[in-house]
């Protein structure tokens, strides 16, 4: 006669022997935004002081000293392209497009919306190292004769309603987010506008004033500018980044399920 205890016992091993490696639903957790983040600022941060630290040497030394510091500062020098600073900026939005585009392959709800921010990310990559928003001065100068106030750079005139456009598109599928994901971004977008839009209109109109002469005034308002830009995107990388669950135990990784779940289908 069979033991049904021993038959219990040899279900239980046959079982864990074809899934020995599954992960319990339980045991996945988010990635820590807030300790992504305050890593990716981190980073952001040492780049602007290296800047500043550098800036202030060259001012108060001479001869080969001052050089060396110089160029020291040029190569983290937010306010110039092709350097540390640019290639750090660039690649955060080239992160973020690439982890949106890795998103959109698995095919959640808003996909499409997913594809848009891809995009989007990709091209704010390429400009950020080539400045092409700022051929948007020509028909922002157009814009600008129109007002009674001076914008200092006008290509905002332009970029502005993009980023508006922009951002509605992608709204419903902010808002579909988890809620450490939806905080991260809409929190990281506005440190990017006052940033992008508000500070950066500010320097524009103080370098007019100053008949376009560079001051120190001017340098550490660009870098005010640039922190809130960086901080802002890694703030919404990080959000991203969150998306993504992992169990400790079996070492797995997986995206939310929350994003994963399709909308329901439309009934023919």
């Amino acid at each position: 006669m069979t033991d049904p205890a021993a038959v219990r016992t040899a279900d239980a091993r046959a079982t864990d022997a074809v899934t020995p490696d599954t992960p319990d639903e339980a045991d996945f957790r988010p990635l820590s935004l807030p300790r992504i983040a305050a890593r990716l600022i981190a980073v952001a941060v040492v780049i602007i002081l290296v800047a500043l630290v550098t800036l202030l040497a060259h001012q108060r030394t001479t001869g080969v000293t001052s050089q060396n510091f110089h160029t020291v500062f040029w190569y983290f020098d937010v306010g110039r392209e092709y350097n540390m600073a640019t290639w750090y900026n660039s690649g955060l939005w080239l992160l973020l497009g690439g982890l949106a585009a890795m998103i959109a392959l698995a095919g959640p709800s808003f996909r499409r919306s997913w594809w848009l921010l891809a995009v989007v990310a990709l091209l704010a990559s390429v400009d950020e190292y080539l400045e092409i928003h700022e051929r948007f001065d020509v028909p922002g100068d157009r814009l600008a004769a129109l007002l009674p106030f001076d914008v200092g750079f006008t290509w905002v005139l332009v970029g502005a309603p993009i980023a508006l456009v922009i951002g509605l598109l992608l709204l419903r599928l902010v808002l579909s987010l988890p809620r450490r994901a939806l905080i991260g971004i809409l929190l990281g977008g506005a440190l990017f506008l006052v940033g992008a839009v508000g500070v950066e209109s500010l320097n524009g109109r103080h370098l007019a004033a100053s008949d376009w002469i560079v001051d120190n005034r001017y340098i550490y308002g660009t870098m005010i500018e640039e922190l809130l830009e960086m901080s802002g995107i890694a703030l919404a990388l990080a959000a991203l980044i969150s998306l993504f669950q992992h169990d400790a135990a079996s070492g797995h990784y997986r995206l939310d399920p929350a994003v994963q779940r399709r909308a329901p289908a439309r009934a023919a």
